[in-house]
């Protein structure tokens, strides 16, 4: 190991551990020099030391969820969502993306009424893509032969918003199609991917989902995912 060069990170749950540990000792030796004659100073030193006292303890009878959640965090393992469908967390990460935003579903239609429909009250990705020229918006969905005929009908309505967003941001939006079911469902906003499963019927619209940055294992995967789907799939 190289100790010129190699990089040492301190957690910062440690670093406050030390330095509460440093200060308590510190107040704990001035307690223990100041003239007893002198009761301001010692009930002053005193209060102070019990408070420090406490508090640490309390903060050591925390760190154990302190670090799990920052190993958590080093794991790149952003929040946990009891519902993948809470349109105000997707809002977000969609308005701040500037390069890409990637998406599969069972059809895609709650996606594009919620974020993409001209005619909608809040077409976020719309005013987003006009911000940033350089944004790909890129959807994957089954064909009609791995859809239910509700969802089939829906889709149509959701190909002709399609279809005239097309010729307005000039083919940087894209749909296509692939020959399976859907079996997972996730948004890929630059560094940011949400992932969920899809269950049957209605179940999937309550589903959990987790939220990672693309740099992790996971998140390499369903990105490489979407890569092998994408090429393989028909353009629409």
């Amino acid at each position: 190991m190289n100790f010129e060069t190699d990089r040492f990170r301190v957690p910062l749950w440690l670093m406050l551990t030390l330095v509460l540990s440093l200060i308590t000792a510190g107040i704990g030796y001035w307690y223990y020099k100041i003239d007893t004659a002198d009761a301001k100073l010692l009930g002053l030193a005193g209060g102070l030391l019990t408070g420090l006292v406490v508090y640490l303890f309390t903060y050591i009878t925390l760190l154990r969820p302190i670090i799990e959640l920052d190993r958590f965090h080093q794991m790149g393992i952003k929040a946990l969502l009891s519902n993948r469908h809470d349109k105000d967390y997707y809002r977000k990460l969609l308005e701040s993306s500037r390069y890409k935003v990637d998406v599969v579903g069972a059809s895609c239609n709650r996606f594009v009424r919620d974020f993409l429909d001209p005619d909608g009250d809040d077409a976020i990705l719309i005013d987003t893509l006009n911000r940033h020229r350089q944004l790909r918006i890129r959807l994957l969905i089954p064909t009609d032969t791995h859809m239910s005929q509700e969802v089939r009908n829906a889709t149509a309505a959701t190909m002709k918003t399609l279809a005239r967003l097309k010729t307005s941001f000039d083919n940087r939006i894209e749909l296509r199609r692939f020959e399976d079911q859907a079996r997972h469902s996730f948004v890929i906003a630059d560094d940011d991917l949400v992932a969920g499963p899809i269950f049957e019927e209605d179940k999937s619209r309550h589903a959990p989902a987790v939220h990672v940055l693309t740099r992790t294992l996971f998140g390499q995967k369903y990105s490489a995912y979407f890569e092998g789907l994408w090429d393989n799939a028909t353009v629409v």
